[in-house]
């Protein structure tokens, strides 16, 4: 690796992670790609956490550490690790995910050989008590570079997640993370959208993102304002396309997608969101699910039975639990 201009920069915000890191940063030494830094930024932890990864980093020059002075939450990490980032494309993980070792080796030769400004390849997510179910976060069937609409339908209809991507550095400018204390990923992603014009999809399952209790998306604390905050972030990329027009479809869809997660989030809860599921379902017209959704069958199911009976709904969703209620065959 080169000291200044590593080919890749990986990004790892860490707080109170000892559990963890130690983990994390081995496996990502494991790689079987090496030209990159990993960049560890520290949160302000407060247990064993950053001593740990400075003993792994006195180790092996690839690791850089940075301690914030203050927790600022994984937002604000990102972005102060984006500031000191080398590489020409930087790749986000979390710290108690698993990934495979190729996935540098694959993703950086597809954005390379494809001068991609994002790769994206399929990801699974693994949750439940015992951490036993799985379901898929993205799927591709084939290996493509994405131009125009289609790049843009990808990145704004996919999960939102970082870990399942590698960015080109340039398109990453400014702080791209909004100050959201969950989804500011899903928001980041969001952010880039007028900057991509070439977008590469990997069919292999690269990245597992392991839900455990007490992490910030599973920690019992309902959040589905977040979502609603994304429908601001993506109106306001979506105009900056050179015809935005020509997305209105995909807005639509994109507006469901996002109220049906919403309403799933606050289902899981049994109560602190009874506004805010109220005024969901007719955020998302009964024309726009019958044109634009009919193929996303989660999201079809969720916002039509709010709009139908939002009490009944919700009451079959925590009945049902999310690994059935998505009709079979369902992404």
């Amino acid at each position: 690796m080169s000291a200044s201009s590593p080919t890749v920069t990986v990004v790892l915000p860490v707080f109170n992670a000892a559990e963890y890191v130690g983990t994390a940063l081995r496996e990502l030494l494991r790689q079987t790609f090496d030209d990159f830094e990993v960049v560890v930024i520290d949160d302000r932890s407060t247990d064993d956490t950053l001593c740990l990864v400075e003993q792994i980093a006195g180790d092996d020059d690839r690791v850089r550490v940075i301690g914030l002075p203050t927790n600022g939450g994984v937002a604000h990490a990102r972005n102060a690790a984006l500031r000191a980032a080398r590489g020409r494309f930087v790749w986000f993980v979390d710290v108690d995910d698993e990934w495979s070792p190729r996935f540098l080796e694959i993703m950086v030769e597809n954005a390379e050989r494809l001068q991609a400004d994002v790769v994206v390849c399929g990801a699974e997510h693994r949750f439940g008590p015992a951490l036993t179910q799985r379901e898929d976060v993205a799927r591709y069937d084939d290996a493509a570079l994405l131009l125009g609409r289609d790049a843009v339908a990808c990145i704004l209809l996919g999960s939102g997640a970082l870990w399942n991507k590698l960015f080109r550095r340039e398109v990453l400018t400014g702080d791209v993370f909004p100050p959201l204390r969950s989804k500011s990923d899903h928001g980041g992603v969001i952010r880039l959208l007028p900057e991509l014009r070439r977008v590469a999809t990997v069919p292999e399952t690269l990245y597992t993102y392991v839900q455990r209790d007490g992490s910030i998306s599973n920690g019992g604390v309902p959040q589905p304002q977040n979502f609603v905050a994304l429908l601001n972030l993506a109106e306001a990329s979506l105009t900056k396309l050179p015809d935005p027009t020509t997305v209105n479809d995909l807005r639509a869809r994109f507006r469901a997608m996002v109220v049906g997660r919403a309403l799933r989030e606050a289902w899981r809860f049994p109560r602190g969101t009874d506004a805010l599921v109220e005024r969901l379902p007719s955020m998302v017209p009964w024309r726009d699910l019958l044109l634009h959704v009919r193929d996303d069958r989660r999201t079809l199911v969720t916002c039509a039975a709010a709009k139908l009976s939002p009490r009944l709904a919700r009451r079959a969703f925590r009945r049902l639990g999310r690994a059935r209620w998505t009709p079979r065959g369902a992404v």
